[in-house]
C-alpha cells in the first residue's frame, strides 16, 4: 500500500533543533513533538517553580500544549542561526533534537512524532512505502545520542579539513 508523499522535504536537523532550543527556553519536558501539515503539536510539563515548603515536591508542573507554526520555526531557526559562534551551549532539547533531526535526513523520513521518555526518546518517522508498513519506529537511548554527536563532529572536521 502506497502512501502519498509525506509533506515536503524540510530540513529536519534545523527545524528540530530550533523546536528543541524553543521548549529548552521555555523549560519544557517529557515533551510529546507531532508535525503537522504546517508546523508541530507539542505537548510537554513546564517546570514552573521549587517550592521551599519541607513536605511540598522540589518542583511543580505545568500542562503546556501549543502549536508552532512553521514560520515561528523558522524564525527560531533565524535566531539560532545569529548565535552561532557566539558560545551558545545547547541544552539538553535543542542539542538531541538537532541529532534526531539529522538522523531523520539521513533516513529520508517526514511526517515524524518524537515522544521523550526521559532517558530515550521514541521516534516516528514516515519513509517511503517499500512495505507494508510506510512507518518506522526507532528508540534512540543517550548512548545513540554519544555516538551521533561523535559522527557529526567527525563529519565537520572533515569538511573543514577540505575546506581549509
Amino acid at each position: 500500500m502506497a502512501i502519498q508523499p509525506a509533506a515536503p522535504q524540510r530540513d529536519y536537523e534545523e527545524a528540530l533543533r530550533s523546536l528543541g532550543a524553543l521548549f529548552d527556553e521555555q523549560r519544557l519536558d517529557d515533551v510529546l513533538l507531532l508535525e503537522r501539515e504546517a508546523g508541530f503539536l507539542v505537548t510537554g510539563l513546564r517546570r514552573v517553580h521549587r517550592s521551599v515548603e519541607p513536605d511540598a515536591p522540589l518542583t511543580r508542573f505545568q500542562y503546556v500544549e501549543a502549536t508552532y507554526p512553521d514560520d515561528l520555526v523558522v524564525a527560531a531557526s533565524a535566531e539560532g542561526e545569529a548565535r552561532r559562534g557566539s558560545g551558545h551551549r545547547a541544552n539538553r532539547n535543542e542539542a538531541a533534537l538537532r541529532l534526531i533531526g539529522r538522523y531523520v535526513n539521513e533516513h529520508g523520513g517526514a511526517r515524524v512524532c518524537v515522544i521523550d521518555r526521559g532517558d530515550s526518546f521514541l521516534v516516528r518517522m514516515f519513509l517511503e512505502a517499500k512495505e507494508d508498513m510506510p512507518h518506522r519506529f526507532e528508540i534512540i537511548t543517550s548512548g545513540h545520542l554519544d555516538r551521533m554527536r561523535q559522527v557529526a563532529l567527525e563529519a565537520r572536521r572533515h569538511r573543514e579539513e577540505e575546506l581549509g
